[in-house]
């Protein structure tokens, strides 16, 4: 643009000998104000005065007079002079932006301070120039063409255009990931569950024969087992996080409208973590609740005193029942509204950068999915107690009542705990992590040792006097008869026990033996009639059972007064 004058004017005062720049400076320093040419017009005009003085060499007002009119005066205003009429001849000034946006005088050439810049900056250079925090923030730069803010720092980045231009240091965001020590922990638990499910697995295989597995039905132990590990899975989705939805600009701290690819494998880890766990709860709990169901069947026979024979196929539809209905619960969630991730920004800096947040998995309507999951296992759990109440009294060698009550009850225990624990923790990412995992671990660790510790103990170590292993059962007293049948020998047995219900039970061919107990109650004694029919096959020297057919043998017990007892 056009002025009579600017600071970047290459002039210097006769009088004072300041320059225009240091006039310019003095006189903000002095009066806290920007100069403009009318402060610079009046002390030229002063400079001029002194110097026409000081060449007329007197004070009279018409030798003044004359050299003013005739000569010219250096001042920080210009070269100054007058023409006939008194009017100042000095040449307005050309001011333009240079390529640091510094206001200079190009023209004219005598007096210019900087070159001719073509083509002219942009509005947006020119604002960043001089209306922006650029080149005053607490993060300096240098403004561009296209209004933005080159920063001198490497850690800072430049936010803004034009007026708005500035540069700003980034923070570093605190993610709040699980330390690796943890997710390591959880790993190493994982890996124990696992080395339990495949041993106690592999037990059972192994020992299906002996008669501890095989009346505790081999096929669920597997089962229990399978399950067992399938809940322990679900510990490794659980330690799997991620960043933002959507990629975040590096330079405003907002997140784009661009995906990030890779949050695609942290939303399946999300719902993975439901389908692990409630499909390997499903399975070990179900598998249990048969067992107790098959004990059932046969207990509810035995009060009418009638044979019945349960066998696998009998009790499956339960295990299939149950693991459909959670799997329809779990297929219409992953549909309908799956839990995916998100991460929320819990603090943010002065600029709005944000300094920490946090992950999670959610869905709008989760508790809509999740409760029902809830209330089948539950009812599930509830049921399978009163079950193990009602067949309390059959042999513990043939069900295993009391450890599957313990599991359940140590499960419900570990639960009901770990949710007030849980919403405790909720902020803490490493805390929530670790209740987690350890509530996954504790329940199926604890269904794992709890159904086949006890088995192992007793197959292994525990011995009767002579070294035999002890055979838990009823004990019956009386006469002992065997007659030869179609399929082994038979045993019946009169007892002499007190009022006990009435019992009959009878387990299938598969379990490798049938038996049933009958009994009436009496003021003075019952009478029980025990049938035995063993397979040939069974013979287990182990377990201190020798049985060999005798197709055309009978062996008679004689009785005495005084009870003998027979283990079974």
């Amino acid at each position: 643009g056009v002025s009579p004058w600017d600071p970047s004017l290459d002039m210097q005062d006769q009088v004072v000998g300041w320059s225009a720049m240091e006039f310019s400076e003095l006189f903000l320093a002095t009066t806290q104000r920007t100069s403009t040419y009318h402060a610079a017009s009046a002390a030229a005009s002063v400079g001029a005065l002194v110097q026409a003085i000081e060449r007329a060499d007197s004070f009279g007002t018409e030798a003044v007079s004359d050299v003013l009119a005739t000569q010219e005066f250096n001042t920080l205003y210009g070269l100054l002079s007058f023409d006939a009429n008194g009017q100042s001849q000095a040449p307005s000034l050309h001011l333009q932006y240079d390529k640091d946006m510094t206001v200079q005088t190009v023209y004219p050439i005598e007096f210019r301070s900087a070159e001719l810049v073509y083509p002219m900056p942009t509005w947006d250079a020119r604002d960043c120039n001089m209306l922006s925090k650029c080149l005053t923030g607490e993060e300096t730069g240098v403004c561009q063409e296209d209004g933005t803010c080159k920063c001198d720092s490497e850690n800072a980045v430049s936010t803004g255009v034009g007026s708005s231009a500035k540069c700003v240091d980034i923070p570093a965001e605190d993610m709040t990931y699980v330390d690796t020590s943890l997710l390591t922990v959880g790993y190493i638990l994982f890996a124990v569950q696992a080395f339990l499910s495949v041993a106690c697995t592999a037990w059972t295989v192994y020992y299906r024969k002996r008669r501890v597995v095989k009346a505790s039905q081999p096929l669920f132990l597997c089962l229990v087992a399978f399950g067992a590990f399938l809940m322990s899975l679900s510990i490794i989705p659980v330690g799997i996080q991620g960043e933002y939805r959507y990629l975040v600009d590096p330079i405003t701290g907002v997140p784009t409208d661009e995906p990030n690819t890779d949050i695609d494998r942290v939303d399946a880890a999300c719902m993975a973590l439901p389908w692990l766990f409630s499909m390997g709860f499903a399975v070990t709990f179900s598998a249990l609740f048969a067992k107790i169901w098959r004990i059932k069947l046969v207990f509810q026979a035995a009060r009418t005193f009638v044979r019945k024979q349960v066998g696998v196929k009998d009790v499956v539809s339960i295990m299939v029942a149950v693991i459909v209905l959670q799997a329809i619960v779990l297929i219409a969630w992953n549909v309908a509204d799956p839990l995916i991730w998100q991460r929320e920004v819990l603090m943010e800096d002065n600029n709005g950068y944000p300094t920490r947040s946090i992950g999670t998995c959610s869905s709008t309507n989760g508790l809509a999915f999740l409760i029902p999951l809830i209330v089948i296992d539950a009812l599930m759990l509830v049921y399978a107690l009163y079950l193990c109440f009602v067949t309390r009294k059959v042999s513990a060698e043939f069900q295993e009542g009391t450890w599957i009550t313990a599991s359940i009850l140590s499960i419900l225990q570990i639960l009901v705990l770990s949710i007030p624990i849980l919403v405790i923790v909720d902020a803490d990412n490493n805390a929530f992590y670790f209740v987690r995992v350890a509530v996954i671990f504790l329940v199926s660790s604890t269904v794992t040792m709890l159904i086949f510790f006890p088995k192992i103990y007793k197959l292994h170590f525990l011995k009767t006097q002579n070294g035999a292993s002890r055979r838990t059962g009823f004990r019956a007293t009386g006469q002992l008869s065997t007659t030869p049948n179609d399929s082994g020998q038979r045993m019946s047995m009169n007892s002499d026990r007190g009022s006990d219900p009435a019992r009959r039970t009878t387990m299938d061919s598969d379990g490798g033996r049938r038996f049933s107990i009958a009994s009436e109650n009496g003021t003075t004694a019952i009478c029980r009639k025990v049938a035995f029919q063993i397979n040939s096959s069974v013979a287990s020297a182990s377990q201190g059972i020798e049985e060999k057919d005798h197709a055309s043998t009978t062996e008679k017990k004689p009785q005495s007064d005084t009870n003998t007892d027979e283990e079974v």
